[in-house]
């Protein structure tokens, strides 16, 4: 077995986006390999321990994003009631 330990520069948005790549492998499995079992299966496998590997960063990075504003959170509120 090979190990990997990529380094990604990802902003904030783009995290969000391999986020939601890797919460639906069975749906990218889908889409690559429809018709073999044995691949679909692979790349499921795949994608998991992918996600498993980013999930404590993921965490971590969330942890320390800086609580919004006073003032954002309250224009916020407003525009969530309109």
């Amino acid at each position: 077995m090979t190990r990997l330990q990529p380094t990604i520069d990802l902003s904030y948005g783009e995290q969000e986006v391999l986020q939601r790549i890797l919460a639906e492998p069975r749906k990218i499995a889908d889409a690559l390999a429809p018709d073999d079992v044995r691949e679909h299966s692979r790349i499921i496998g795949v994608l998991e321990e992918v996600a498993a590997a980013f999930a404590e960063v993921f965490f971590h990075v969330v942890e320390q994003l800086p609580d919004p504003e006073p003032e954002q959170t309250q224009q916020q509120s407003r525009r969530m009631s309109q």
